[in-house]
C-alpha cells in the first residue's frame, strides 16, 4: 500500500471490475442480498488505518454499489469481524444495508445501534467466543433476550452468531439460541 500505491490500485480496479461481474450475474439469477467481505479489523483495532481504507477502498464500493442499486433492489451487505467503528459511517455512506457480523467482544451493541441503528441493518451480535462454546443454556437465553430487547428496536436488526458457530460449541446452546429466537418472534 505504501510502497507500490500504483500496483495497489491496478490489483483493486481488477478485483472490482470481476465483483462487477459476479454480481451482475448474481443479480440476473435473482439474488436478495449480495455480501462482500473484507476483513479489515482485528479484535481490539482496524488492520488498516481507516485513511488509507478510505483512499484504497472506499470510493469502489461505492462505485459498485451505486451502480447496482440503480438498477436493482439488491442490498448489500458488508462483513468484517472485529473492531470497524472507524469507518462504520463509511459504509452507510457508500450504500451498505447490513453490517456483519457486530461481534460483541469488539463492538459495544449498545452504542452501535444508539449510533447507527437507524441507517443500517445490525446482523450477529450472539458471541461465538464466549457465550455460545462457553455458556449455559440460561446465559445463552439471556444473551438472545437482552440482543433483541437492545437491538431489536427500530430499524432493522438480525439476530445471529457473530461468525461461524464452531464444532465445541455444545448442541444444546444452538437449539437454545434458536428457539429463543423462534419465542421472541417478530422484533
Amino acid at each position: 500500500l505504501y510502497l507500490n500505491p500504483d500496483l495497489v490500485e491496478a490489483l483493486l480496479d481488477r478485483l472490482f471490475v470481476y465483483k462487477k461481474i459476479e454480481l451482475q450475474n448474481l443479480i440476473n439469477s435473482g439474488i436478495d442480498i449480495f455480501q462482500l467481505s473484507g476483513d479489515i479489523a482485528m479484535q481490539y483495532s482496524m488492520m488498516i488505518n481507516p485513511q488509507i481504507w478510505r483512499q484504497y477502498f472506499k470510493p469502489r464500493y461505492h462505485y459498485l454499489i451505486q451502480e447496482f442499486k440503480n438498477v436493482s433492489k439488491v442490498k448489500f451487505m458488508f462483513h468484517s469481524d472485529g473492531y470497524l467503528e472507524p469507518v462504520i459511517d463509511d459504509l452507510i455512506e457508500v450504500g451498505f444495508d447490513i453490517i456483519n457480523p457486530i461481534q460483541p467482544e469488539s463492538l459495544n451493541v449498545e452504542d452501535i445501534k444508539r449510533k447507527y441503528g437507524d441507517k443500517v441493518c445490525l446482523h450477529g451480535s450472539i458471541s461465538i467466543q464466549q457465550t455460545l462454546p462457553f455458556g449455559t443454556s440460561n446465559d445463552v437465553q439471556q444473551e438472545v433476550e437482552e440482543r433483541i430487547k437492545v437491538l431489536g428496536q427500530g430499524y432493522g436488526f438480525i439476530l445471529a452468531p457473530s461468525n461461524t458457530v464452531l464444532p465445541d460449541v455444545p448442541i444444546e446452546n444452538i437449539l437454545v439460541l434458536y428457539n429463543a429466537s423462534r419465542q421472541r418472534g417478530v422484533y
